[in-house]
Parts: structure tokens; C-alpha cells; sequence
């Protein structure tokens, strides 16, 4: 192989390596916080590594969630009749049809 182009690839692979860690470093030395002891008392360290107050008002929504258990609750019981039994009982089967010249084969 040839030595110029092991030593240019080699280059680029270390320039490469050390623009990645310094990304990293920046990174980190530009964070607020590391954890919650970093932040005031009233303050949190959320995941962009800032510090942020607590909210004065606690919001806490109520979800109903009988109409979604009730559609999976009917989905669940018909896979289970449908994987049982094979047939669903509201689909009429089509019956196969057959041509009115239909000769039987044996006779040939």
C-alpha cells in the first residue's frame, strides 16, 4: 500500500477524533447544572441541564378511559373468536361458484 496515502487517512481519522471531543467538551462546559444540588432550592435540574423553578400549581388531569378498554376489550374478544373458530358470524361465506358446461373429468 502506499505510505503518503495510510499517513493522510490516519490524519484525517485523528483530526476527526479531536473535533468530535471537543464537541463533547464544549457540551458539557456549557451545562447550567449536573444535578438538582447544582439549583437554588426552589430550582430543579431538568434534561437540558438547566436550571428551572418549580411550578406554583400542581395541574393533574382526570382521563376516562372506559371508550378505549371497551374497543380493545371488543377487539380482544373477536381475535380470539376469530383465531377459535376462523369465521366471523356477521360475514356471509360467498358460495363457490360454478360454471353451467362444468363436465366431470373422469369422463375424458
Amino acid at each position: 500500500m502506499n505510505k503518503n496515502g495510510e499517513l493522510i487517512l490516519g490524519i484525517i481519522a485523528i483530526i476527526l477524533a479531536l473535533t468530535i471531543l471537543a464537541g463533547i467538551l464544549v457540551s458539557v462546559a456549557q451545562r447550567e447544572c449536573k444535578s438538582n444540588r447544582d439549583c437554588p432550592d426552589n430550582a430543579y435540574c431538568n434534561t437540558n441541564y438547566e436550571c428551572v423553578e418549580y411550578p406554583n400549581e400542581i395541574i393533574v388531569e382526570n382521563n376516562n378511559f372506559l371508550l378505549p378498554s371497551i374497543i380493545l376489550g371488543v377487539a380482544l374478544i373477536t381475535s380470539a373468536y376469530i383465531f377459535k373458530g376462523g369465521k366471523l358470524p356477521w360475514k356471509n361465506n360467498k358460495k363457490e361458484k360454478t360454471l353451467p358446461n362444468n363436465e366431470n373429468k373422469e369422463n375424458k
